[in-house]
């Protein structure tokens, strides 16, 4: 399934429910995606949402009633909000190329997709992050089959966090979302001169910045992904663990509401 062939499917909540359980059961056949409902308030219609190349054995809810672990996942010296000492971690694994992480962080990717409303991000940091209790993490998941430009987004945002203060990172990748329509497009150049621009809009040094994106061959990202495969195997994106390293983690899957974080974090407190 392309960016471009968002499915929106409108049902009752009891429907739409019933309906991706059935997709579920069918998901493992296809092996390279998985499909997610997104639930809101009960005005908010359910919304079927493509969790690209996730090889594993969702439900299709984003749901997941078992515990896992992240033994070997670093957290220290990764993009983060909040207080390393928080005692509930939220590991965000994002693709910058991904509508899907776009709209969750409250960036519109698709007039289709209603979720950047909900600002789920903006949220979820007010409510936990600042009061001390979360610490959001974030790390690469780059799928360049599915967006071929998505590793550069990842090398390019990797350069600001080493070359820039950690708010500058956030401002860029939040600008990365913001403009993925225009370095996500074809062509070796473009993408170098979308995050130029970026670069100079938040008055980084672009000059720096971009010598390292000319010399890095995305060692972060494929650190990212060789490390959670080994621990838990495939996943799409956007996919979300919340918990710490002494109960485990429950695994979120696809953009979905504040209300499904609540309840993981709710298990932890």
């Amino acid at each position: 399934m392309s960016e471009n062939e968002g499915i929106k499917l409108e049902f009752t909540a009891k429907q739409a429910t019933i309906l991706s359980l059935a997709l579920g059961l069918l998901v493992g056949g296809f092996g390279g995606f998985a499909l997610g409902t997104v639930s809101a308030s009960p005005a908010e219609r359910a919304t079927v949402t493509d969790n690209s190349q996730n090889t594993n054995s969702d439900s299709g809810s984003g749901d997941s009633t078992s515990l896992v672990s992240l033994e070997g996942i670093e957290f220290k010296g990764e993009p983060d909000l909040g207080n390393e000492s928080a005692p509930i971690k939220v590991v965000e694994y994002t693709e910058f190329g991904c509508p899907f992480c776009s709209e969750w962080e409250g960036y519109d990717a698709s007039s289709r997709i209603p979720i950047d409303r909900w600002n789920v991000k903006k949220n979820l940091v007010q409510e936990y992050v600042e009061t001390g209790e979360v610490e959001f993490i974030q790390k690469n998941w780059p799928q360049p089959r599915l967006h071929p430009n998505s590793i550069k987004g990842h090398k390019i945002a990797n350069c600001v966090y080493r070359n820039a203060n950690e708010s500058k990172y956030w401002d860029y990748q939040g600008q990365l979302f913001d403009r993925r329509a225009q370095w996500m497009k074809g062509g070796q150049d473009n993408p170098k001169q979308t995050f130029r621009q970026i670069s100079n809009d938040l008055g980084l040094d672009t000059e720096t910045i971009l010598s390292c994106y000319n010399s890095s061959n995305a060692e972060e990202a494929k650190e990212d992904q060789n490390a959670l495969t080994r621990q838990i195997g495939r996943i799409g994106t956007p996919t979300f663990f919340i918990g710490n390293r002494e109960q485990g983690f429950i695994k979120i899957s696809g953009a979905q509401p504040l209300s499904r974080f609540r309840e993981a974090i709710q298990r932890f407190q």
